[in-house]
């Protein structure tokens, strides 16, 4: 099974993070890691991806030391992915 990456830039989408994370562990196909590209300069909901992390090792949250938007936040996740196919998720889906 190959591994697939799924790649969510994060910007102040509190709301919906959670749902969009689980939405992404409880499919059927478990061969895939989750990137999380936080884009946020403000670090108040980080604690809320750490916790989320820490029960599912696929998770990983790469912090940008400036805001670089959606697009550029997707490219740096596409580079830092290892799966050979790629997914897009908006934090709020």
């Amino acid at each position: 099974m190959d591994l697939i990456s799924v790649i969510i830039p994060y910007y102040k989408k509190k709301r919906y993070i959670v749902s969009a994370i689980n939405s992404v562990l409880r499919q059927s196909y478990r061969n895939l890691e989750l990137i999380i590209i936080y884009d946020d300069v403000n670090l108040d909901d980080l604690s809320i991806l750490k916790s989320i992390k820490r029960k599912d090792q696929r998770i990983k949250i790469y912090i940008n030391k400036k805001n670089l938007g959606a697009g550029m936040s997707r490219n740096k996740g596409i580079k830092l992915s290892k799966g050979k196919l790629i997914a897009f998720l908006d934090s709020d889906d």
